[in-house]
């Protein structure tokens, strides 16, 4: 299964640099807000050149984005972006809702948007949402064009711990499960790619997912385990969601023998942002190729996967 690290188009680290990272997620609405930044990817000659990658890049379209802060994207904009940046797949222009009264208009607009930017761009992904029943309707209406990829969006606060969580987690398996059914090509998972979850969608035969939670983690203070969530080990004194390393873990890292550790040592993931993120980059990468269980309600949620029919 492909894993996409979610990173800015000029932030730092760039994992990539430092080891093989087979794929990228970035975000359009990056270029629609900055100028400087479309005029220098054009002069680039697209985003793979601009980054110095040679591995996937995929493409956001920033609908979500574009959603919190009250902006409209215009498809024509966007159209001219795609064709101008190059990525290897973008992602169709959709519009998440969580309340019934507007549902239907935004997904008439996410399934319309599907269907104007494939006529410009070849390998563009269109969206699925939560909850079945939308998800299903737009389905059946990409269906029309036969996709060779398809996404499924707005899972991630259905994986949150929160009320209900059991619930949730177990809908949004549901959902993969059902696409997974009925769609035999590609099929990508948005924003689901933490090392606890990792084995649950390689299980339920996901292309790929995306995640950029190995930055998020990382300028929290912490590193990222492969099958236990994150334990802080930064010097900067914080005083809560604090959960240190054991020894246990701490041979069990050694071992992995991940070579950002084999470079700075622990003295550089306590004092160093990058040192962290591109840790955590490399755990959730390697987390692809680590058989072992999961532990804790992840655990449990990978046998409600096996148990699917």
């Amino acid at each position: 299964m492909l894993i996409a690290l979610g990173t800015p188009l000029r932030g730092r680290p760039r994992p990539w640099e430092h080891f093989k990272v087979p794929a990228i997620m970035v975000n359009a609405y990056e270029i629609i807000r900055n100028k400087t930044l479309r005029q220098d990817i054009q002069t680039k000659g697209g985003i793979h050149e601009f980054l110095d990658y040679d591995g996937t890049v995929f493409l956001d379209s920033g609908g979500f984005q574009a959603m919190v802060y009250g902006i409209d994207i215009k498809l024509e904009k966007l159209v001219d972006i795609y064709n101008m940046a190059q990525p290897d797949y973008c992602f169709s222009l959709d519009y998440p809702s969580s309340l019934a009264r507007n549902s239907e208009k935004k997904i008439a607009r996410t399934i319309s948007n599907y269907e104007e930017l494939r006529k410009s761009f070849r390998k563009v992904i269109p969206v699925l949402h939560p909850k079945m029943e939308r998800a299903l309707r737009e389905y059946e209406a990409y269906q029309k064009h036969s996709p060779e990829y398809v996404a499924i969006g707005g899972l991630v606060p259905m994986m949150r711990t929160t009320k209900g969580v059991a619930d949730g987690r177990k809908k949004a398996i549901d959902l993969i499960a059902e696409v997974r059914k009925r769609h035999d090509a590609f099929l990508h998972i948005m924003g689901l790619g933490a090392p606890t979850i990792i084995p649950i969608l390689k299980f339920l035969n996901c292309t790929s997912t995306d995640s950029a939670t190995w930055r998020i983690k990382a300028a929290h203070g912490k590193i990222m385990l492969p099958s236990e969530g994150e334990r802080y080990v930064s010097n900067k004194g914080a005083k809560f969601g604090i959960v240190t390393l054991s020894e246990v873990e701490v041979e069990l890292i050694e071992r992995l023998g991940c070579p950002i550790l084999g470079e700075c040592g622990w003295e550089g993931l306590e004092e160093s942002f990058e040192y962290r993120a591109l840790f955590n980059a490399w755990i959730t990468i390697y987390a692809m190729n680590d058989e072992r269980n999961i532990n804790g309600p992840f655990n449990n949620l990978l046998q409600y996967a096996q148990g699917k029919p």
